[in-house]
């Protein structure tokens, strides 16, 4: 476990196997990320530690994950959320900015929303590992689906999205698709940016709240299809084929 070096910056403790700037851009980076998420989100922030661990090799990250997590996929990072601890686990690579702030995303919303439904929970992280400044704007998810939209092979279905539960059950479209949604409420009318951070209050108030699928067409019928025409209109700004 990479213990020998710690920064610890307001909610981060972050340790690693090799020697990291206290001030370095990326730790600053998942630092303002708590920020962002809660003025976007409209919701509090927590001082629960998230405790990030840091693999310079990739092999030494996969031993550790084999002992203590052999049930988990073989993935770049991960967020553990225990009964008492909430952890991310990154090897240190070419994509680690953005494997960190997906996970820690993870961590954040998790210190005041520990019960966000799974399809919700993704959404928000795809939404927030895209670089600052880009509005949670993400390309590779753009061109997926409005690829097989514009085959017929997909179009927007949030009530099965809001019925998934395991992670093992969601497939890279449906990630995709959770990041349009995300997008599509945060980034079109103000109406739908309170929907979600009304929902959002809902489970950090009382714990449980009916599918948000159900609140989302109660205000707009047509939101799938208003859906899809936000992703059309993506796909048209940045050229994407």
């Amino acid at each position: 476990m990479p213990d020998e070096l710690t920064v610890v910056r307001d909610q981060l403790v972050v340790y690693s196997d090799f020697k990291l700037a206290s001030r370095h851009r990326l730790v600053e980076e998942l630092v303002a990320l708590r920020g962002d998420i809660s003025q976007q989100l409209d919701v509090p922030v927590s001082d629960e530690p998230i405790h990030i661990y840091l693999f310079s090799k990739p092999e030494s990250y996969k031993r550790y994950i084999d002992r203590h997590y052999p049930e988990l996929p073989d993935r770049r990072a991960f967020f553990v959320e225990s009964d008492t601890r909430l952890t991310v686990y990154a090897q240190w690579g070419d994509r680690v900015a953005e494997d960190l702030r997906h996970e820690v995303t993870h961590g954040y919303l998790h210190s005041v929303i520990p019960n966000t439904p799974l399809w919700l929970d993704e959404g928000i992280a795809e939404y927030f590992e895209t670089p600052r400044g880009w509005n949670g704007l993400h390309l590779a998810h753009v061109q997926l689906l409005d690829a097989q939209a514009s085959k017929g092979m997909w179009k927007p279905d949030l009530v099965r999205l809001d019925k998934l539960v395991t992670i093992d059950e969601m497939t890279q479209r449906d990630y995709a698709e959770a990041w349009l949604w995300l997008h599509f409420l945060l980034n079109t009318t103000r109406e739908r940016k309170l929907l979600l951070q009304h929902h959002l209050s809902i489970l950090h108030e009382q714990a449980q709240a009916p599918l948000f699928s159900q609140a989302i067409f109660a205000a707009e019928p047509d939101a799938a299809y208003a859906a899809l025409d936000h992703l059309r209109m993506l796909a048209a700004e940045n050229r994407v084929e």
